[in-house]
């Protein structure tokens, strides 16, 4: 996609994971799906199941003379065993990464919207037995409240309930603040003259949203604030989160952004092609697909 002067594209990591509609959207019926089934099945929506069918992928943003790399994914061979379709998967990230002319040496900032397990894995690579900075020339921006939460895995205070999570602080964050890599940030920090980082929170007490911007047109880069396209068409259905009341005003306050200023909406786990418009009448909303 080319927004304004800078150019977007994602990089595949899994083209497909699929995962039951009731672990997101609490409620959703076949009432509800069957007016759009013609376009949710079978690109988004399992029809004989009712299974969601999601994409796993990083964003690329090329803009300014830097490269920006969203969400880096799940990375290579993770013991992730509380999360099965993520366990010890072969990930191609890197080498995708490269097809598209990019090399690990040559990102300059890398910004993670929350810190779960498939959207910092590639923030480090096994080297020599020991887990070190993939991207070794770039920024690595992390949401402060994300950090505070997650780093109390190092102290063994993560709660219970968040132990699906267990071992991505350790992996994928302590390398880059021992690197001295990692910039804590809050919302309003604006990198490379177009990406500008707001709140976005609910889904995970610190998640953040990238607010890209280039001559007067625009995107926005929502991380897990919203899964499924079904979430755009339902957004008050209370979903799995941190806190499901802030998701829901989450959601809302990025979808009236993207129908406000015409700006593109792309989450982290749209499938093909990834982004939308959304537009937005009589209360409801509606999305065309780039």
């Amino acid at each position: 996609m080319q927004i304004g002067k800078v150019r977007m594209r994602p990089v595949i990591e899994m083209g497909e994971f699929r995962l039951p509609s009731r672990m997101f959207v609490e409620g959703i019926t076949f009432e509800d799906i069957e007016p759009h089934r013609h376009w949710l099945s079978p690109q988004f929506i399992d029809s004989e199941t009712g299974d969601f069918r999601l994409s796993q992928h990083a964003w690329l943003i090329e803009a300014n003379g830097n490269r920006i790399v969203v969400d880096p994914c799940v990375g290579h061979r993770r013991h992730r065993p509380l999360v099965p379709f993520y366990h010890m998967i072969d990930s191609p990230l890197l080498e995708r990464l490269e097809a598209l002319g990019v090399s690990p040496a040559g990102v300059d900032y890398v910004f993670c919207t929350h810190l779960h397990l498939d959207h910092v894995g590639w923030n480090t690579r096994l080297k020599d037995g020991r887990y070190v900075p993939t991207f070794p020339n770039a920024r690595y921006l992390i949401p402060r409240l994300e950090d505070e939460y997650w780093r109390r895995e190092l102290t063994g205070e993560l709660p219970e309930a968040e132990r699906y999570n267990a071992g991505v602080y350790t992996e994928c964050i302590q390398p880059i603040v021992e690197a001295g890599l990692a910039d804590l940030v809050d919302e309003g920090i604006c990198i490379a003259d177009c990406l500008t980082l707001i709140k976005a929170a609910g889904h995970t007490i610190g998640h953040m949203a990238g607010l890209l911007e280039s001559a007067g047109e625009g995107a926005v880069l929502a991380g897990d604030a919203i899964h499924h396209p079904l979430q755009v068409l339902y957004p008050d259905r209370h979903m799995q989160a941190f806190d499901p009341v802030q998701a829901q005003i989450t959601r809302h306050n990025l979808l009236d952004l993207c129908v406000e200023k015409d700006y593109w909406f792309a989450p982290a786990h749209f499938r093909a092609p990834h982004l939308c418009k959304v537009s937005k009448s009589d209360g409801n909303y509606r999305m065309e697909w780039a």
